[in-house]
């Protein structure tokens, strides 16, 4: 399931402008400062009760874009990031990824990000896929 990350933020690489430095919390290390940032992170996961071998988990995956609030060009440059963000990953199927077909994301849910330091302005946008695990018959 955490392979994902690498495939999503690769994909957000690809989308967002030079200007925008991408990092996933598990696949990536550094700094985390720059002026125009997007961190993808695993939220959490949900998995339906089920009666059979197999569980569907559905995990969510996070997309935070942040900028500097005293750039007078943040506030564009977050909109911008904001609708790239979207047309890159809702509708797309991240498809085998370590040898486990995902179904297509899905945005659930945007809000303001949880512990933006001073001087930071941003949103966060939740991303919801799922894919079929099997137990023991």
């Amino acid at each position: 399931m955490l392979a994902l990350e690498p495939s999503i933020v690769e994909r957000l690489r690809a989308s967002l402008a030079e200007a925008w430095t991408v990092k996933g919390m598990f696949s990536d290390a550094g700094k985390r400062e720059p002026d125009l940032f997007a961190s993808v992170m695993f939220g959490d996961a949900d998995v339906p009760a089920s009666e059979v071998p197999g569980v569907l988990v559905r995990p969510l995956w996070l997309v935070t874009i942040v900028g500097r609030r005293a750039d007078a060009e943040a506030v564009p440059q977050l909109d911008s990031a904001f609708a790239l963000v979207i047309e890159a990953l809702h509708g797309w199927a991240p498809g085998q990824v370590a040898g486990r077909r995902w179904e297509r994301l899905q945005l659930v849910r945007v809000k303001p990000p949880p512990f933006l330091e001073n001087g930071l302005v941003g949103i966060e946008l939740a991303f919801s896929t799922s894919a079929r695990f099997d137990g023991q018959p």
